[in-house]
């Protein structure tokens, strides 16, 4: 079953990113115009499509969803402008730069401060001394 992928500008000029297996994607825009299902456009109307691209596989379609809701206003700028050198600017990371080493969990570091025998820097400071007990 085929799938389109879609965004759409809402009247707050925000994105909206779907997905849908209608065979004419206008249909679903017409859908978030009407308010037919309550959610993010329903009280950001009226929207514009401003960018779709169908797919073969409407799995392909989700996963292209997915992908594009967890980019940035200017990356999708650059999308919905059809600007390949501004994407590709726009996916390296931190200016080419190598990805940060992960926060630590929050387990971690309890963990970490539990089996070195230690407190939280915070809490160690507002106890006093035993001396001065």
């Amino acid at each position: 079953m085929s799938g389109w992928t879609y965004m759409l500008r809402c009247s707050d000029q925000s994105y909206y990113v779907g997905s849908t297996s209608y065979q004419d994607v206008q249909t679903r825009v017409d859908e978030h115009n009407d308010a037919k299902f309550i959610g993010y456009t329903s009280s950001r109307r009226p929207v514009v499509l401003v960018w779709s691209k169908r797919f073969d596989d409407l799995q392909d379609a989700h996963d292209a969803e997915r992908r594009i809701k967890g980019w940035g206003r200017a990356k999708k700028k650059a999308l919905i402008a059809s600007d390949a050198a501004g994407l590709k600017q726009l996916s390296k990371r931190r200016a080419g730069k190598p990805k940060k080493d992960p926060r630590p969990s929050k387990r971690a570091l309890v963990h970490s401060f539990h089996s070195s025998g230690s407190r939280h820097p915070e809490v160690r400071a507002q106890r006093a001394p035993k001396d001065a007990r």
